[in-house]
């Protein structure tokens, strides 16, 4: 059983290769805004309700995905400038871990004014009410740390891509061979 935590800025194509990633093997697909857009909804962007259910119904999924024995690819936009991503996503990859699962991490990447660009897609806007606009992403670039370190904080399962030249499938069928791979749990 494998956890898939694909991650990066907002509209580098998360959603988009995850659901392709879910159409060609037998992960299951648990983006980000299947649970904020609800929570958003009822409690509002930014605040402290939204947060802290975001956080709790998330840990519940990935708990219950877990026991199951489900692969899971999740999506995941993370701030590096707060200490809260990485405790949010040690908590996740040790409910895996600690029955026996693989976590691997695929960060994906592209320059902010592609970003901006694809933001402004209309199936984006269609499939995630509350994702950010092009306005918005050029503000949380401007205002977020999105840079991973390096070295990334799992090295020996940590792969990066870039969006910019590859298409959304290329980069789902190079996400799957790592996936994948015969040394792998």
């Amino acid at each position: 059983m494998k956890l898939l935590i694909l991650f990066g800025p907002p509209s580098v194509g998360k959603t988009t290769v995850g659901k392709i990633i879910e159409s060609k093997t037998d992960f299951k697909l648990f983006h980000n805004h299947m649970v904020m857009d609800g929570v958003m909804h009822l409690f509002g962007v930014g605040t402290p309700a939204e947060d802290r259910l975001s956080r709790e119904i998330r840990s519940r999924i990935i708990e219950e995905a877990a026991i199951a024995g489900m692969n899971l690819v999740f999506t995941y936009v993370w701030n590096f400038g707060i200490e809260k991503g990485k405790n949010n996503i040690d908590h996740y990859k040790e409910m895996y871990e600690s029955r026996g699962g693989e976590v691997l991490f695929v960060e994906l990447g592209a320059a902010l004014p592609t970003r901006v660009h694809r933001a402004k897609s209309p199936e984006r806007a269609e499939l995630k009410k509350y994702a950010p606009d092009s306005e918005r992403v050029a503000l949380l670039d401007a205002t977020k740390n999105f840079t991973s370190p390096h070295p990334f904080f799992y090295p020996d399962a940590y792969t990066k891509i870039d969006t910019e030249e590859k298409t959304p499938e290329a980069i789902a069928d190079e996400i799957i061979e790592i996936v994948t791979e015969e040394n792998r749990a």
